[in-house]
């Protein structure tokens, strides 16, 4: 139900905002912007984000957008928590855009090429045995031990979008995008390791979606509302 609340909202800004976008003056499509993703707020490593773009012509356009990464996706899979929200990190994605003419010359869609690196730090428990003689295969004891990991991750997408305003002089935007790429991603521990007869907390349902070295598909996605200068 929230969904289908949040696609009526965008919706009816869209519908809006097309109706202020109709005959734009080229001097109104030029200039510097601010907004700020609202879906990087439910990422998985997510958190709040600032993007600057500037339209030095009115269909080239150049953008950077930053991310300040402390959303721990260890509460989506109700571990212990007991180091839960522990993630922290930051993304910078610089893009250039183009901006075509179509219907009126409103140049409301675009189509972009970015380039991605996230870095983020976040803690991993593990079980670990305890033994005061070494030589015994049997622990006196197991403790749960938190280990640092670091995650890199490098990409680079397509993406396809829309901006809009909202109002006549053209100040309050609304702009949504989707993309396809290739990204990928480095996962290790930062300073020290499990030792080998230590195990992964038992949760099937995060082991399944613990981060993995390797490359993936990359489908970067957003609604951004700002404001133009």
């Amino acid at each position: 139900m929230k969904q289908l609340y949040a696609i009526l909202i965008l919706c009816l800004l869209i519908t809006v905002s097309a109706k202020a976008q109709r005959n734009t003056p080229d001097s109104l499509l030029t200039g510097l912007r601010i907004s700020t993703n609202l879906v990087t707020l439910r990422e998985p490593d997510g958190g709040v984000s600032l993007a600057l773009e500037y339209r030095y012509e009115k269909n080239w356009g150049v953008l950077i957008e930053g991310t300040w990464i402390f959303i721990d996706e260890k509460a989506d899979y109700n571990l212990r928590g007991r180091y839960s929200p522990m993630a922290k990190g930051f993304r910078i994605r610089p893009e250039i855009r183009y901006y075509l003419p179509g219907r009126a010359h409103t140049y409301k869609l675009f189509f972009a090429q970015e380039i991605s690196y996230k870095r983020v730090n976040y803690l991993e428990e593990w079980i670990e045995p305890v033994r005061s003689d070494p030589t015994s295969w049997k622990p006196d004891y197991e403790k749960i031990s938190a280990y640092e990991k670091v995650k890199n991750i490098y990409g680079t997408s397509g993406k396809v979008g829309c901006q809009l305003f909202f109002d006549k002089p053209h100040k309050f935007m609304i702009e949504f995008y989707i993309g396809l790429g290739l990204k990928y991603r480095d996962v290790d521990f930062k300073n020290k390791v499990p030792s080998a007869d230590s195990y992964l907390e038992d949760n099937s349902s995060y082991s399944a979606h613990e981060p993995r070295t390797g490359w993936d598909i990359n489908v970067p996605m957003g609604i951004k509302v700002g404001y133009r200068f």
